[in-house]
C-alpha cells in the first residue's frame, strides 16, 4: 500500500537572539593628575572551549584572570568621555590571558568639555580594555563610560 504522500518542505522555528550588553561607567568628580579610569572585559570566556586557550590550564578555572576582569559577550565596543580637563583614551586588546595588551591605535587626545566617543569598533581580541588617562595638569571632573555590545 502506498505512503500518504510527504511534503518536501522543511519546518522552521524563528530564532531570535538575545541582545546582550556589558558596561563599566565612572563619575568622578576629582580624577587626579596622572590619573587613570580603567575598564576591561573578557569576551571570550563564557563563548568559547577553554581548551582552545592558550595556556588551557590557566584558563580551567571559571575566571582565570588575576584581576577578575569581568566577562562580556559581544563583538563589538564602545565608549564615551567627557572631561573638564585635557586627557588621553587608549583602546587595547590581548589576543589571550598569557598575552600582553597591545594598543589598537595611538592613544587618543581629549579636549577639555568636549564629548568624544568610540563607537561599534570591532574587538579583535579576547581582552578589550580602554583607559582614561588625565594630563591636564591638575585634578579633572570626568564622565567615562566602556560597553561592549552583541549588536
Amino acid at each position: 500500500m502506498a505512503q500518504p504522500p510527504t511534503t518536501p518542505l522543511l519546518t522552521r522555528e524563528l530564532v531570535r537572539g538575545l541582545p546582550f550588553a556589558a558596561q563599566r561607567t565612572f563619575n568622578n568628580a576629582a580624577l587626579a593628575n596622572g590619573g587613570t579610569l580603567v575598564a576591561a572585559f573578557d569576551v571570550g570566556l563564557v563563548v568559547s572551549d577553554v581548551n582552545q586557550f592558550i595556556g588551557a590550564a590557566i584558563n580551567a578555572a571559571l575566571n582565570p584572570s588575576a584581576d577578575a576582569t569581568p566577562f562580556a559577550i559581544g563583538p563589538f565596543l564602545d565608549a564615551g568621555w567627557f572631561s573638564s580637563g585635557a586627557g588621553t583614551i587608549t583602546t587595547q586588546f590581548a589576543i589571550d590571558y598569557t598575552c600582553s595588551y597591545r594598543n589598537v591605535a595611538p592613544p587618543v587626545a581629549v579636549a577639555a568639555s568636549t564629548w568624544g566617543n568610540i563607537s561599534g569598533l570591532r574587538i579583535t581580541g579576547r581582552f578589550a580594555r580602554v583607559t582614561f588617562t588625565n594630563t591636564s595638569g591638575g585634578p579633572v571632573a570626568v564622565e567615562f563610560g566602556v560597553f561592549v555590545r552583541s549588536v
